[in-house]
Parts: C-alpha cells; structure tokens; sequence
C-alpha cells in the first residue's frame, strides 16, 4: 500500500488533499469501525484497498474499495458469517468457532459456486456480477464493479413515494427479463426488495444483492436478512419449499409498494390475518388486470401462486384472461351436447310478482302441452325418413344433461390451461353467469364441418369426444409441450426470430380458441426464438468452455480455431471475428470464428492452484487465474490468530 501515493476518502472512494471530514460524502477517519469487520485502509490481494463497511448481513459484508491496478472504485464482498465465526483482535484474519468448521466450509462453498455462476452471467446487462475473487484471512472475497446511483427506495423518495404503471412498463423489463434468466441457470434471488436494486446514473436498473439461501431463510445456522413485506411466507420457515416462486412473491411485492407507495403487509401476519388490500383500492389509477396479477403472484400458498417471472410477464402486459382464478378440474373430456346459440345480450331481471308466477305456470303448463305434441310427431317424421344406417349414427352420438334437464343451472364450457375442456355448472341465477352468447354450440354432422354458429371448422367424425382449443398465445412453448394438452393434440412447433416476443414464446397457432378439434389434431404453433440480431459477448479473461456456454445460451453459432500465442493463457479464448458489443445476424446464418490460444511447446501457463490437506474448491469465473482453496486447519506450525470469545476457537487459514 505504501507504493500506491494517493490519498483517498475512505468513505467514496475519491481523492482528497486534506485530512478531516471528506467534503464529498461528509465521511470522517475519526469515526470507529466495527471491530467485527475490516478496517477502512486494509489492503487485499496486494492490489484492493478497503473503504468503509457499506452494509452486512448473515452471509458477509460489503465494503466500498479501490482497485490500485484499473485505479477504479469497487465493491468488495467477504465471507463472513458473523454466527460462524469472528475477527481476531487487531487482525484481519478471520476465527472460525471451534463446532462450526463443517457449518462454515459448507456454507463457503455455496458462497464461491454462487458467485462463480453469477460471473459466468456477465453479459446481462442488469446485474452486477464478480469481476475477481480470491482467498486471503481465512475467508473468500468477491469483487464488483462500483455502480454510480442509488437505491430504488431512494428513488422513490425523490419521486413522491411512487411511480406510475406506465414509468414501470418503461424501467423493468430488463429486470423481468433477467430475473427469468437467472431463474433459468437454476437461482433464486429471494431478497428481492428496494434495496436490492439499483438505478444507476443512466436510469437503468440493476439486481444485486445475490445471497446463499440460508442467509434468506428464517431458522437456520445463519443470521437471516428477510426483507418485511417482501419475503414470501416460505422464508420464514426451513421447512418449506422454495424456487422461482418465491422471486415471483417478491417482484410482485416490489410492484405494489411502487404503484400504491404502500409497503405490503408482512406474510407472516398476511398467514394470521390477511387485509392486505388489492393495489387498485389504493391508487384508482393503476389498471385492475395489473392489480389483479400482482395479488394473484402474492398469493400465500406457493402452489396457487403464479410460478415463473415468463407467466408473471404474460399475464401482466399481454394476456389480461389468464388472470381468472384457475378452475378446479372436474373432468378434461365432453360428450357433445345439444345446444342452442342465444343472439344478442341477456334481458335485465325485473322484480318478479306473484301475479307473474301464476301467470307464468300457466304459459309453463301450456308450453309443455305443445312441446309433448311437436316432439311426437317429429319423433313420428323422423322415423319415417331415417333409414337404419342413419339411425346408428344418430345412436353414436354421446348426449350429454342439458339446461333444459335442470331448469336451475346452465352448462357452461371452460378451458384450462393445458388447452382442453372442463365442464362446470353454474347457477343461472349467479350473477357471474356467463353470457351463452360468447359459448360455442358443437353439433354432430354426418358429413360436412361443425358449426360454432359464426364460422365453419374442421369436421368432425360422428360420435367422436370432441375438445375445444385453448389460446396458446403467449404462453411458454416448454410448457404447453409438457402439458397434458400434448395428449391431445399432435403438435407441430415452428421456430422464427422475432423481436417482438421473448424467446420460447409462442405467438400464433393454427387452430383458433374456442374451435373444436378431435383427439390427435394437428396444431402447428409459431414459436419464439428471440431477436434475429444479438449482441457479441465479451470473452476477455474467459476460457473456451466458459465462452461457449454462454455463446450457446445466446443461440450464436461459432467455430473454434486454434491460435498459437503466448500472450493467453492456454485453452482461453484469444480474440474473435466479431468485436464484442457489435451485433451478430442469428437469422442469416453468422458463425462467430473463436481464435482459442494454443500456447508453443506445450508449456502453457496455467491457473496458480493452491494445494491443501483437503480438496481445492477453485473458482472458475470471468477473470480468476488463482485459486481459493477450501479452508484447512491450522497445524502446529501455523500460529493460531488470538481468541476472542471464552469458547475455544479453531483458526482456519489459506496455506500458501
């Protein structure tokens, strides 16, 4: 440290002539650090210089730092849960408990492999992923690049407290779309919250915050950090089952304190006593479908909630119906029932008297009469022109009860998701009743088409079960494919680049909703493969797998060719055809040339590995060439760090 000559404020980072309180930040030396964690001025690495502590939880610390190598302001995060271990008295080196070794080694673990994924994610553009990590005093330390802004809670405050819907439609697509990324390479926030998202000078946002899950789960080895409001009812138990669900519980919340300015009732007595009041009730402004989906994705049961960020997205921008409370499934066949198109709206109910009952009976009884008489002699005709063929046909048909069978209910046809058929009855009094109007009437046609009473369909065989098609539009294309829908129909996927859908999205089918199909129909579906033209990712200081993962999850077709040089490490990518940030054409075919180096003689430099009594846990991220190697215990000629607590602790250190 003493080679690095510029003075800078402890508290920004930024350089200041004069002793005393910074003019800048208002950041005083004077002011004591917390013993527990670093001391502003300490030097890692022999290249990171630690600022003051910015904030800690039950998994480590933050430190605002300088990189004395890119002379640039960083974050520094360390392992170092407080439960687990302490700091040695006037050191910086890390006491693990004497009965928590197991406990700290395996929650450093999940640290390190955290953080290794998050660093192989470096082209979203809307987190903050690791640009170093290393070992030094018994512990792992990941760095960040600094972001400029400030918090989302923050924001709010200097913009009354809330924002519109329309400002939310403009600032967190990214987020949605990233959060469902990252949710795809198997991780889950679970501290979704203002604080944990960052507006930086650009107005765009960024997710931080990324935390091992028992640092977000109440009840266990480590000090929980559960966001009130909006952490999802399963963090307040080990027990319970957590996953892409539990992120969907916590963006939603976010959206109900921005849009209402109103911070969510807390779960736990959400579970005791739940008033939490729809977001429209509080600010008539905000859309009901938008209100409606944010509480359908608070919902306290993870089951009933909405499950991915994907169907979160779709219900709130594009497919307002999907938001009806999903039917219990009674059944996912119909036979074909009779039916009869009513044209134009329902006549309003009108008090009825008892004069009108009388009268009504009596139209009743007289109804009836002609019914029986018309239904006879047509029974009578139709017996007559019928031959026996004609006659078995009519016979294949499946009836199933109609409304005239119970004057009081009317069946009335509703889909699920899977793109089939349930039946449920409702009261024709219920005020819910649908309008029969808006129902399709199936008919069985010996020859010819059926008829929903607008437009001609496909035929149908007599007699055959008869389905009716759901609106796949704007569903996951994965899981209509996994669904029980895929029983029915034979599906025919199209695959086209678009810039108008997410990726995996499906945005046209050939059967229409609401038309009848047949068990085996084919249905093709015109399926999302995401924008035509993509962004080159960055492969400075990655090796060849790491870059080809990530070209493969961007759908970017490239070749490998070898590169003798000795400037690169050997096996890690030297340069490309391409320069990254520039755009690549999906569509027409571009292969990306990945020039990998081969370093001469065979005598590559390779990663500096640390060797130890136990396994080596490495990182493998964007920039690391060393090694953290998982913690051993101190030998005798090791000098253990001092004691601070009267129970006997074990001191782990890193043997270099």
């Amino acid at each position: 440290m003493a080679e690095y000559n510029l003075k800078l404020c402890m508290g920004c980072m930024e350089p200041k002539d004069s002793e005393g309180v910074c003019p800048l930040c208002g950041y005083s030396p004077d002011v004591p650090s917390l013993p527990e964690y670093l001391s502003p001025g300490t030097f890692l690495n022999d290249r990171y210089i630690v600022g003051k502590l910015l904030r800690f939880n039950g998994e480590g610390a933050d430190y605002i730092g300088f990189d004395t190598v890119t002379s640039s302001k960083v974050t520094i995060r360390e392992y170092m849960p407080d439960t687990l271990c302490s700091r040695a008295k006037d050191s910086s080196v890390i006491a693990v408990k004497q009965n928590c070794v197991a406990q700290y080694k395996a929650f450093m673990s999940e640290f390190v492999e955290l953080n290794k994924m998050l660093a192989k994610m470096r082209t979203l553009g809307h987190i903050n992923p690791a640009i170093d990590m290393f070992g030094d005093n018994n512990t792992g330390y990941v760095v960040f690049r600094y972001i400029e802004g400030m918090n989302l809670a923050k924001y709010l405050k200097e913009h009354a407290g809330e924002l519109t819907w329309d400002e939310v439609k403009k600032m967190f697509p990214p987020i949605f779309t990233t959060l469902s990324l990252i949710h795809n390479a198997g991780l889950v926030h679970r501290g979704i919250s203002p604080e944990n998202i960052i507006v930086d000078e650009k107005g765009e946002l960024k997710l931080i915050g990324f935390c091992i899950a028992d640092a977000r789960t109440a009840n266990t080895e480590l000090a929980s950090e559960v966001y009130s409001g909006y952490a999802a009812p399963e963090q307040y138990s080990s027990s319970n089952w957590q996953g892409t669900w539990t992120d969907v519980y916590g963006i939603c919340a976010l959206l109900y304190r921005i849009l209402t300015g109103t911070t969510p009732t807390n779960a736990m007595e959400r579970l005791a006593n739940d008033t939490l009041l729809p977001p429209k009730s509080l600010n008539n402004n905000i859309p009901a479908n938008v209100s409606k989906v944010i509480m359908n994705g608070m919902s306290l049961s993870g089951e009933l909630r909405i499950q991915t960020v994907t169907e979160l997205v779709t219900q709130l921008f594009e497919e307002p119906e999907f938001n009806k409370p999903r039917p219990a499934a009674q059944t996912q066949t119909i036979s074909i029932p009779k039916q009869h198109s009513t044209k134009g709206p329902a006549p309003e109910p009108r008090p009825v008297k008892k004069n009108d009952r009388m009268s009504r009976r009596k139209v009743f009884a007289i109804a009836a009469i002609v019914t029986c008489i018309v239904a006879f002699t047509g029974m009578a005709v139709l017996m007559m022109t019928l031959d026996d063929n004609s006659s078995q046909i009519t016979n294949a048909i499946t009836q199933a009860t109609t409304p005239e069978t119970f004057p009081d209910t009317e069946t009335m046809p509703v889909t699920d998701e899977s793109g089939e058929i349930v039946t449920t009855s409702l009261p024709a009094s219920s005020a819910e009743a649908a309008d029969p109007s808006t129902l399709p009437t199936l008919a069985v046609i010996e020859t010819g088409s059926v008829s929903d009473g607008t437009s001609e369909q496909t035929t149908i065989k007599p007699g055959a079960t008869v389905y009716i098609m759901n609106d796949l539009v704007g569903k996951n294309f994965d899981t209509v494919k996994n669904s029980s829908a895929n029983e029915n129909l034979t599906i025919i996927p199209e695959y086209i680049y678009t810039d108008e859908y997410e990726k995996g999205i499906i945005f046209a089918q050939s059967i229409e909703k609401g038309s009848n199909y047949e068990k085996g129909t084919e249905v093709t579906l015109k399926i999302s493969m995401g924008p035509a033209k993509v962004v080159v990712p960055e492969f400075f200081g990655l090796n060849k797998k790491d870059y080809f993962d990530i070209l493969n999850a961007n759908g970017i077709k490239y070749e490998e060719k070898p590169y003798e040089t000795d400037n690169t490490l050997n096996d890690y990518v030297a340069w490309i055809s391409i320069e990254p940030g520039e755009y690549i054409d999906l569509e027409a075919g571009e292969v990306l040339s990945v020039f990998v180096a081969v370093n001469p003689d065979n005598t590559a430099p390779s990663e500096t590995t640390v060797t130890t009594t136990e396994t080596t846990t490495e990182f493998s991220s964007a920039w690391v060439t060393t090694s953290i190697p998982e913690i051993t215990t101190v030998t005798e000629s090791q000098p253990a760090a001092p004691v601070l607590t009267d129970e006997p602790d074990i001191t782990i250190s890193l043997d270099y």
